[in-house]
């Protein structure tokens, strides 16, 4: 086994633990330009979430993910690994997983994520998970050797550098892997929000302004000097928006100044545009959050945002394998390989569908076993009985004939000489097709030249009434003549059949 882990509290809340690390290398800063732009704190992306469009689509985004089932998979099939399995399977489902994966997915939208993995030693022995605390990101920051540095404790106002296999770590979102910090969604969601917002503020200012017209009294130029005259004016303004009934003074003419323009189309616009920005950002597509105009094209838009999810479960699955399943693995099962996690994010095909598929498959000669049947379309079903064919049916009915079989005989019969009949046509089709060129091919380049040298439909018309009026070659008449006999024979015999 090898070195017991650290199982200390390192990022505590109150700060009160004590290391010997020292700070010894540069931090690197975190590179995201709205963040060094609008302050370097991570609340102004906190804020982000206010917005109704932003929780709605990242909370389909989360939602998708830890709706779906998960297991763990050993690596083969040998004892080492399926017992390696059964572990990580046990100690994850004790910490909550579907919990912890949802927080730690806040990564993809901030750029990165850090959680403490708190150890423990379990009654056999191994080494355990006995909590998994997802931890505030701005509190840590990466040095020029890739460490993770705890930047708020007061004893090391500089940082401090933490401990390896203590914290799961994982970016996303950057382009290179210089930045250790990622590229989250807030950063794109940033302007798109800015720009809603400050349109709804607006927006507000125009209601508040034009919602209802504004009063105005008119007053003869020599009382607007008479200060009197205007505090009376005043009142009767004040009179008119709280009381039901005003007396105006003789000589004031009082009107209603309306909105010269209406409707809040540009602004509601706006709104619109933003929040399918907002979701073309989180969800890569926008009818799952936004009115679709056709069924095929929301399929095809789930299909986008189902292929998000599924991203999302292999980002946070792999980062987990690489870290923690990876450590555990080593210190409890040396000789196995690392499990698998996986979630079953796919959405289940619908039974009509599956029916069709199968029956698709069915015709190609394949047959599902009992099992398949009852796990997919559920117990209380029974393969059906196959009726015996009597091998007199199997031969060109040689062989003594049981009278309850005659009707099914006769009916199979027909079925196999209407088969043998088209299949005759067919030949017949086939070859007189092959005398195609012997029988028309002469008059048939006799009308195209015709189609090339006639100037008009008149000439056209002539040279076609001469040549419908010629003889037909005795061997395509004789030709023609054998194709219809054979067609009537065989027409009769099937009659005969029947």
């Amino acid at each position: 086994m090898a070195e017991k882990p650290l199982e200390q509290e390192m990022a505590t809340e109150d700060h009160g633990y004590a290391m010997t690390t020292a700070y010894t290398t540069m931090l690197i800063e975190n590179p995201d330009t709205v963040l060094r732009n609008r302050g370097p704190s991570f609340a102004v992306y906190d804020e982000l979430l206010r917005d109704d469009q932003v929780k709605a689509c990242f909370q389909q985004r989360r939602s998708g993910l830890t709706s779906a089932s998960w297991h763990v998979d050993p690596a083969t099939e040998s004892p080492e690994d399926i017992a390696a399995a059964e572990f990580l399977h046990e100690q994850i489902e004790k910490v909550g997983w579907d919990d912890v994966c949802d927080k730690m997915l806040y990564g993809v939208f901030y750029g990165f994520a850090v959680s403490e993995i708190m150890w423990e030693m379990t009654e056999q022995a191994k080494v355990g998970i006995a909590k998994i605390k997802v931890r505030d990101r701005a509190r840590f920051s990466y040095n020029t050797d890739d460490q993770l540095m705890l930047m708020d404790n007061i004893s090391h106002p500089m940082g401090l550098v933490m401990p390896e296999e203590k914290f799961w770590t994982y970016s996303a979102g950057a382009n290179h892997d210089d930045n250790p910090y990622g590229q989250g969604l807030a950063h794109s969601l940033y302007w798109p929000v800015f720009f809603k917002r400050n349109d709804i503020k607006f927006w507000l200012i125009f209601l508040e302004k034009f919602g209802m017209p504004t009063t105005a009294i008119r007053m003869p130029e020599g009382q607007m000097a008479n200060p009197q005259q205007i505090s009376k004016a005043k009142q009767a303004l004040a009179a008119i928006q709280a009381d039901s009934g005003v007396v105006i003074p003789d000589g004031m003419v009082i009107e209603l100044i309306e909105a010269a323009r209406s409707g809040t189309a540009d602004y509601d616009g706006l709104v619109e545009r933003m929040d399918k920005a907002i979701s073309k950002v989180i969800l890569s597509q926008t009818m799952t959050t936004d009115d679709g105009s056709s069924r095929a094209q929301a399929e095809v838009h789930f299909g986008v945002g189902q292929a998000v999810i599924d991203s999302d479960a292999d980002l946070i699955a792999d980062s987990f394998r690489r870290g923690p399943a990876t450590w555990l693995t080593n210190w409890n099962f040396p000789n196995a390989d690392v499990p698998r996690i996986t979630r079953d994010t796919k959405p289940e095909m619908d039974l009509s569908e599956r029916a069709e598929r199968d029956s698709k498959i069915f015709s190609l000669g394949y047959e599902p076993t009992q099992d398949y049947i009852e796990e997919t379309y559920g117990t209380g079903w029974e393969r059906k009985t196959a009726v015996p064919v009597p091998s007199a049916l199997m031969t060109d009915g040689q062989g003594p004939m049981p009278a309850e079989f005659a009707e099914l005989n006769a009916l199979l019969q027909g079925r196999i000489d209407h088969r043998s009949d088209q299949e005759k046509i067919a030949a017949a089709a086939e070859l007189f097709g092959t005398k195609y060129q012997a029988m028309y091919g002469k008059q048939v380049e006799r009308i195209q030249e015709y189609l090339e040298d006639s100037g008009d439909f008149e000439t056209f018309k002539r040279h076609m009434t001469t040549m419908m009026a010629e003889v037909a070659p005795s061997e395509s008449v004789q030709a023609i003549q054998n194709a219809t006999v054979v067609g009537r024979l065989m027409g009769m015999l099937r009659g005969q059949r029947n």
